[in-house]
């Protein structure tokens, strides 16, 4: 069995964001959720109680579910290692993206349940790029900039073992053991020297780049040269697909404006842009780039419900839409995750950051809060 057979049971959880086939359960994600009692410390799971299969128990075994499905075990020897900081000049000597997660652990997992619910968010789709044909093929290279725990890189590697997949990041988050044969991950930071970029890749050798919520670690500067360093690695007809979330939330209350100014304010200070999801066509067609597209997807963040009708028992049922639950999770997970740097250098006290986390859920229900996931795709032309 394939990790993809697995992976229907995960879209079980969040079909509410799916075309279902079975016209005997309609889905209707626009209409008013059901009043809410307002308490002053409503948790997200007392507004929406957890299914029993909910995405994060499952996407916790997601990785180990690889090992499960007939791929097999390979060991890499060929792993390159660095010590500095992830995306930064070389004269830096301090990580924005050390402060901001310390714990790795966490990361890892909150970067697993994020693959699964962007999935959903994007029409159950990995990647919008049309290379479908080029994955078919023995000599197609595929490099995921950024990989974290490696969930999107094994997953397309299981599905096309034909083609070659490369992950790429400055921590080890990713599985060193068990994996498909057809791909393979690397220790590596990205730094800029003398306002450029280098990749460990030969000229025009790799058809198609991916890389996803990168922003958090990249500094403003670095933008284009690592553009133009994407440029000369891809080949001819190459293709680089960007994805990047919307730092702010899209109706949101006072505290929680209160939480993302901080940040917006501490990107500044440390040179990085924190709207760069709003640009990413621009520097692609700065950069040479031809046949660019551009959409974004918006994530209700616990509001909207599944309306689910039973022909045996002829009675419909409410529910809160699973991915709009999914989403709000995966948002308090961030803001959780940046309870450090919120308490050392944004100067909230703990218990003021935590009655704002625990007043989000009935906040962002009652004002029908949402985040936006930009995507931007664009080809390498033919001939320059």
């Amino acid at each position: 069995m394939h990790l993809f057979d697995k992976d229907k049971i995960l879209q079980t959880l969040i079909q509410a964001c799916t075309k279902k086939k079975n016209n005997s359960d309609k889905l209707i994600a626009d209409q008013p959720s059901p009043p809410v009692k307002k308490k002053s410390n409503q948790t997200l799971e007392s507004l929406y109680p957890v299914n029993q299969h909910s995405i994060k128990a499952l996407t916790k075994n997601a990785l180990t579910s690889i090992a499960d499905s007939g791929v097999s075990i390979s060991r890499s020897g060929s792993v390159m290692s660095h010590s500095i900081s992830f995306a930064r000049s070389s004269d830096e000597s301090s990580s924005s993206t050390d402060i901001l997660f310390p714990d790795e652990e966490c990361e890892a997992d909150r970067m697993v349940s994020q693959h699964y619910t962007l999935r959903t968010a994007f029409d159950g789709l990995d990647f919008s790029a049309p290379i479908l044909p080029l994955l078919s093929q023995k000599d197609t290279v595929v490099l995921d900039i950024g990989c974290g725990s490696g969930t999107w890189t094994m997953e397309i590697a299981t599905q096309f073992p034909s083609a070659k997949f490369i992950g790429l990041d400055r921590k080890s988050l990713f599985p060193r053991d068990i994996k498909p044969k057809n791909c393979q991950f690397r220790l590596f930071d990205i730094i800029a020297v003398g306002g450029q970029v280098h990749l460990p890749f030969e000229d025009a050798s790799i058809d198609f780049i991916f890389q996803r919520d990168m922003n958090w670690g990249l500094s403003e500067s670095i933008w284009t040269p690592l553009m133009r360093e994407y440029f000369r690695i891809l080949k001819p007809g190459g293709w680089i697909e960007l994805v990047e979330p919307d730092i702010e939330t899209n109706r949101a209350s006072t505290y929680e404006n209160l939480l993302i100014n901080k940040l917006v304010n501490n990107f500044y200070r440390r040179q990085q842009d924190p709207f760069v999801s709003k640009r990413l066509s621009t520097f692609a067609a700065t950069t040479g780039y031809r046949r660019i597209q551009s959409d974004f997807k918006s994530m209700p963040l616990g509001w909207g419900f599944q309306k689910l009708y039973c022909k045996k028992t002829q009675k419909t049922t409410l529910r809160c839409s699973e991915f709009a639950r999914a989403a709000a999770q995966h948002r308090l997970d961030l803001l959780q995750s940046l309870q450090h740097w919120f308490l050392s250098e944004g100067h909230i006290s703990r218990s003021k950051f935590e009655s704002i986390i625990n007043r989000l859920p009935e906040q962002w229900h009652k004002n029908r809060a949402y985040t936006n996931w930009h995507r931007t795709i664009a080809q390498k032309p033919f001939f320059n």
